[in-house]
């Protein structure tokens, strides 16, 4: 097999950072608000600028110990993109010690090189130190993937993971308890080099993934809320009452229908605008007299739903109470002044995980109507 050249290959490796350098930095500036982007930008910045200081300062001649510092372009890299990785995932930044520890790294490749007047102990060390970096980097990824799964997280956990292993291979390889000649050095760095631009490409990929993963997960969360009241819509309560109807818990979850009184009285009265006012802070209510773990939701026009995914045993009529009395004890403050608004309520626990959606849902509805039929602003229990 025909040997790699290592120049050849850092070249390469250059213009694939700062293609990718680029291309992030662009979506970085499309996307001002994804703030891991210019973090992930910083890492493949940084590996192509300094492997262009290290042409420069070779090209000119400068001390030898000057070179080093493109063996930084690593060790900078993991760094940006550990702290892209937290920032994307929302964990605490925690940047101290990582940039405290690069620092350090940094001026002891330069000092060892000046010492020695060799190359290997500064690209061992670096790569060593940004292995280092990258384990946590991978183990994040790893854990993130735990909770939440998918293609985008696994990809750049396995590449993370594999560039550790390459890096600390790497790095032994190209001291002399590897190398036993300067040819074997270059060849085994020259491989080290190959296998890292590869990786930086599956880590670009990686990050548009999960990128895209996330616009994604963000337009289906805006297609199932209610723009007026901030409340899940229809779509988004049938998704999530199938799926705690279908965990078969000890305490099967109750639904709530609730419908305001006389709601046609309101817009014809005072205008839509009012009508809409009035809902909005009956979505505001729910959301206050809820638990975290409990789901409201907008059905549409005044008609409203509540979801107990973990209830407490036999308090049903309780916790429809609890609804009709959020709702009616205080008025709601307009624009056309305090307006008082009392709302009908239809509960059924589930029978089981057997149990439709639909058959719930209809058992609750029944209870609704027979709260209306009854007199309104009351609380029904389904058979």
């Amino acid at each position: 097999m025909e040997a790699l050249h290592t120049d050849t290959l850092l070249r390469v490796y250059q213009l694939v950072t700062t293609m990718l350098a680029l291309a992030t930095l662009g979506g970085a500036w499309h996307m001002k608000a994804e703030r891991a982007l210019w973090c992930w930008a910083g890492a493949f910045a940084a590996a192509a600028l300094t492997q262009t200081a290290r042409a420069i300062a070779i090209a000119l001649d400068v001390p030898r110990t000057l070179w080093v510092v493109g063996h930084l372009g690593g060790l900078l890299s993991a760094l940006l993109l550990l702290l892209g990785l937290r920032v994307y995932l929302g964990l605490p930044l925690r940047c101290r010690w990582p940039i405290t520890f690069a620092a350090v790294v940094s001026v002891g490749a330069f000092t060892l090189t000046a010492w020695a007047g060799k190359f290997w102990p500064s690209l061992t060390l670096t790569l060593l130190a940004t292995a280092a970096l990258t384990i946590p980097a991978a183990h994040a990824a790893l854990q993130a993937w735990r909770r939440q799964r998918g293609f985008p997280l696994l990809l750049l956990a396995g590449d993370l993971v594999v560039s550790a292993v390459v890096e600390v291979a790497r790095g032994l390889a190209v001291s002399p308890l590897i190398s036993a000649t300067r040819e074997q050095l270059s060849q085994y760095n020259a491989i080290g080099l190959f296998v890292t631009v590869a990786l930086v490409i599956g880590q670009a990929l990686a990050m548009l993934l999960l990128l895209q993963d996330r616009a994604l997960r963000q337009i289906e969360r805006l297609i199932e809320v209610d723009v007026l009241t901030g409340l899940l819509n229809r779509r988004g309560f049938d998704e999530r009452l199938r799926r705690l109807l279908q965990r078969g818990d000890a305490q099967p979850p109750v639904l709530a229908l609730l419908d305001v009184d006389h709601f046609k009285r309101i817009n014809d009265t005072h205008g839509h605008a009012i009508g809409d006012a009035v809902l909005s802070g009956i979505g505001e209510r729910l959301r206050e007299t809820l638990r975290p773990l409990d789901l409201a939701v907008r059905l549409g026009g005044e008609e409203f739903a509540v979801i107990w995914g973990q209830p407490e045993a036999g308090g049903d009529a309780r916790l429809g109470e609890r609804l009709r009395e959020a709702i009616g004890a205080l008025p709601f403050m307009t624009t056309a002044g305090p307006l008082t608004v009392t709302v009908s309520v239809g509960v059924a626990r589930a029978r089981g995980a057997s149990e439709a959606p639909e058959a719930l849902f209809s058992r609750a509805d029944a209870a609704l109507y027979a709260a209306k039929g009854a007199g309104r602003d009351r609380v029904v229990l389904a058979a």
